[in-house]
């Protein structure tokens, strides 16, 4: 065993729609398990991994079926309830919310797919959970049926409690990406690969797929094509399967940096409230320290209103049309990237003024303050890459990198 058994809110099954969780519910369930994964983080982080006992309870609680379609049992939520419950769970551990964060996006993801291939997925099992990677250099030859897949994905969060792979080769000769799904019995996974100074529990490891023939049938449908909004599950709520891979779907890792920052402050006062100096005086009366609380307090709540405005503003948008603007694109991307900014500003700041007492390995903050730096430094929360977009969006400029969906 990886440790002890959480207790998380309410078991959740494949249910009829008048008995699906509330999000107040989903958000409570999160909650509940802050003590315990703060229990658990130093081992999150010595394993490399979310502990076992962690995941299981996830699936318990019934986070992963919140963008599962209600056909496999699934709750079809808004993207925006993903995100809620992630900032919950980072309160108590960045890496184990990393973890749902990529998995739990993957639900969403895929969705977008022909019915044979969500049958193949989730007609079993409700609780399989899909991992991703990213080899520049992955092959994909032509060959009879489909084709052969070489690459070692880098950056594979969660792949430990995967049972299937999606991510993009490039067809040898021309070029062309292409997406793909490929089930767990062709992965290797490198363990070896992954020690690194924040979020280590995230278990993004290096996956090595060698020959792999991969049918047709697997190629990952495209934006727009005639899956896309889950139509091939039936979904009753298909603006939350529009939402844009590039622009707004990766607003569950900004989540984690956000909750993170949420736990520090939360930590952080209940400590100050009781804590002396040396001299014996209380040190909650020390200005300096109620102006860092505030200011730290204002950055918390703001980066967490921005991510759900912009979530929920977009969505309602997608209910009334296939896309959102373009300026709504580069705005995203931007405030993906400028919340982590903000949560590490109101780490920092908290940080610095717990003195030594914040350094010690066995206490929690120093991990968080690792992790909320390591979350800002992922590719699509890159402050400079997006922001630059976001300003020649603004001034009538091309776009550099993906925007749309």
């Amino acid at each position: 065993m990886d440790g002890n058994v959480a207790q998380p809110g309410k078991t959740i099954s494949k249910q009829i729609d008048d008995e699906l969780p509330t999000r107040e519910e989903l958000v409570q369930s999160a909650r509940d398990m802050v003590p315990t994964l703060i229990e658990r983080a130093p081992q999150c982080e010595a394993l490399r991994r979310a502990p076992k006992e962690t995941i299981e309870d996830f699936k318990k609680a019934g986070f992963f079926k919140i963008g599962l379609p209600k056909k496999y049992g699934g709750y079809e939520m808004d993207y925006d309830v993903l995100c809620e419950v992630i900032m919950e769970i980072a309160h108590g551990c960045g890496s184990s919310a990393w973890n749902l964060a990529v998995l739990g996006e993957h639900n969403y993801t895929l969705t977008n797919s022909t019915a044979e291939v969500l049958d193949e997925l989730w007609a079993d099992d409700p609780d399989v959970l899909l991992s991703s990677g990213n080899d520049h250099n992955a092959e994909l030859t032509p060959t009879d049926g489909g084709f052969i897949f070489n690459a070692r994905l880098q950056y594979s969060s969660g792949c430990d409690y995967a049972s299937w792979w999606m991510c993009r080769g490039f067809e040898k000769g021309s070029g062309q990406p292409r997406g793909v799904i490929i089930p767990k019995k062709h992965a290797t996974i490198i363990e070896e690969s992954w020690h690194v100074a924040g979020l280590a529990g995230s278990g993004s490891k290096d996956v090595e797929f060698k020959d792999v023939f991969v049918p047709t049938k697997h190629l990952r449908s495209t934006p727009f094509s005639p899956e896309w909004g889950g139509k091939a599950a039936g979904v009753t709520n298909p603006a939350t399967y529009r939402l844009s891979q590039q622009s707004t779907k990766p607003f569950t890792l900004t989540s984690v940096s956000v909750g993170i920052a949420g736990g520090v402050l939360k930590a952080f006062t209940e400590q100050m409230k009781e804590r002396q100096s040396r001299f014996g005086h209380s040190v909650a009366e020390f200005q300096s320290l109620q102006l860092r609380l505030a200011e730290s307090a204002a950055e918390y709540d703001t980066a967490r209103k921005i991510v759900l405005s912009d979530l929920q503003e977009s969505l309602a948008i997608l209910r009334e049309v296939e896309d959102i603007p373009e300026e709504l694109h580069a705005r995203n991307r931007r405030d993906m990237a400028y919340c982590p900014r903000l949560a590490a500003a109101a780490v920092d700041r908290l940080f610095y003024a717990a003195g030594a007492g914040g350094l010690f390995l066995d206490g929690n903050l120093q991990r968080q303050f690792r992790d909320v730096h390591a979350g800002g430094a992922q590719v699509f929360l890159n402050w400079d890459i997006n922001a630059t977009a976001y300003g020649r969006a603004i001034l009538g400029l091309e776009p550099q990198g993906p925007t749309g969906p």
